[in-house]
């Protein structure tokens, strides 16, 4: 009969829970970086109208496509500041999953552990009962060459 880790059902439910967890972390990278890249781009078009401003500054000035560029930019700037916040939100959801999933993974290696140390015992065990019928079978064996010595023929 081979070694049988008692909490290997709790061992393998460990497993999915982490898998579940990294699969959740995955996707709030994945989040976090989809907004990083909005949020990139809403800078990059509010870097482009600064600097069509400062080139078209030089031409003639329009009032109505002055104040037209500054609403967009105030509209851009207001945009960047809601996805700033909501990249804040994610980031700290990404945090709470990381660790949520930095626990699992402790209590799976806590069990692969308890694995291992009963597993030696076992092992330890099974030795010591292999050397003790062993040593029961040397005995018995000596006891007969004693007793065909010792009894006449």
């Amino acid at each position: 009969m081979g070694f049988k880790f008692r909490l290997e059902k709790v061992l393998k439910f460990r497993k999915r829970v982490v898998e579940q967890h990294t699969r959740e972390v995955a996707e709030a990278n994945r989040v976090v970086s989809s907004i990083n890249e909005k949020l990139e781009f809403i800078e990059n078009d509010i870097e482009e109208i600064l600097n069509k401003n400062l080139t078209e500054m030089n031409t003639a000035l329009c009032v109505e496509s002055l104040i037209s560029r500054n609403q967009w930019l105030q509209h851009l700037e207001k945009l960047a500041d809601e996805v700033e916040s909501e990249r804040q939100i994610a980031l700290e959801e990404l945090s709470e999953r990381r660790a949520q999933l930095t626990g699992a993974w402790q209590d799976l290696e806590v069990l692969k552990m308890l694995r291992q140390k009963q597993k030696q015992q076992w092992i330890e065990e099974q030795r010591k009962l292999e050397n003790k019928e062993l040593d029961e079978i040397g005995q018995i064996r000596a006891d007969r060459q004693h007793r065909e010595k010792v009894s006449p023929v």
